[in-house]
């Protein structure tokens, strides 16, 4: 889904050249609230369905429930841009999306190697980027396919980062929030 810019309609060259997002598709797409509003509720419906819950759910402790987490390529999207654009745009963010898998700092922790962009991780794993740098839905497949392959070279993927300062708490308690 794309995310109707309210102030600045009009996307600059720079902005399609980088992403590949023609101003077509975002004057079709919603504005934020909405988005974040259908999100939440399609996200809802794949926790009933797949039966999973995330680190912030309090309602669901259900014991055949699976616990998951949003897994990024560094803190940027979740901890920043969309933290501050709801913040300043005075929105309610699901809770769901205040605690993440940092896959940079886990992959960096892991392999003990500074990765070169998500790219360069692949890269160095022997991994090809599929599709289209910075297009968001390319780069989560990708982000993904590397999140795989660290779990499959035994990695076992942890909550990095939370805005949520009772999980952090709790994580620390279980020594296993970030350092």
């Amino acid at each position: 889904m794309y995310v109707q810019p309210q102030e600045h309609p009009i996307l600059s060259e720079f902005c399609t050249e980088l992403t590949g997002i023609t101003q077509k598709q975002v004057d079709e797409g919603v504005p934020l609230n909405i988005c974040l509003s259908q999100f939440l509720k399609w996200i809802q419906m794949i926790q009933k369905e797949k039966k999973i819950i995330f680190s912030t759910d309090s309602q669901s402790n259900s014991s055949d429930a699976k616990v998951c987490a949003f897994v990024t390529w560094t803190d940027w999207d979740l901890g920043v841009c969309l933290h501050y654009e709801c913040k300043r745009k005075q929105l309610r963010k699901p809770d769901i999306l205040n605690s993440w898998i940092d896959l940079k700092a886990t992959y960096r922790a892991f392999y003990n190697r500074k990765p070169k962009g998500l790219n360069g991780a692949l890269q160095d794993l022997g991994i090809a980027f599929e599709g289209r740098e910075h297009s968001g839905l390319d780069d989560s497949r990708n982000t993904a396919r590397l999140a795989w392959r660290l779990i499959c070279d035994g990695c076992v993927l942890k909550i990095t980062k939370s805005l949520d300062k009772n999980l952090l708490l709790f994580m620390d308690s279980l020594g296993t929030s970030e350092e």
